[in-house]
């Protein structure tokens, strides 16, 4: 309502206030959503970047326990840089139990997102063929 004071029609200051405050919440939840939608796309940026690093490293660690069985040397961890991004990553392989032969593979790799630690892991299994 805007009261009249002769000829003129003004704001009161209850409305303005009002309206500065809706205002300011608008601002921020604009810029919050912003934000969380550019970490979003950091991660995936990311996750894209680092799945096929991934699923090489496992098919050559599978290679060589098919071909090598146990004997192989394989490396268990290590650093890695795409675009300028830092990137670790730890292997560890075992026997599975109650099966001859077969190893089971895991695979992480984390990186840093701001604050966080992110981690993308992945699984596989191999058969050493004797031959």
């Amino acid at each position: 309502m805007m009261p009249k004071i002769g000829n003129k029609r003004a704001f009161t200051l209850l409305e303005v206030m009002v309206t500065t405050a809706v205002l300011s919440l608008g601002t921020v939840l604009i810029h919050e959503s912003f934000f969380i939608t550019l970490d979003s796309y950091d991660y995936c940026s990311n996750y894209f970047n680092v799945a096929p690093w991934m699923d090489e490293k496992i098919w050559q660690v599978r290679d060589n326990i098919i071909r090598l069985g146990s004997s192989s040397q394989i490396e268990t961890s290590g650093t890695f840089t795409i675009k300028n991004k830092d990137f670790s990553w730890n292997l560890s392989h075992s026997l599975v139990e109650g099966a001859q032969d077969l190893h089971k593979l895991d695979l992480v790799v984390f990186w840093k997102e701001g604050q966080r630690k992110v981690k993308l892991s992945r699984t596989a299994y191999a058969k050493y063929a004797q031959s």
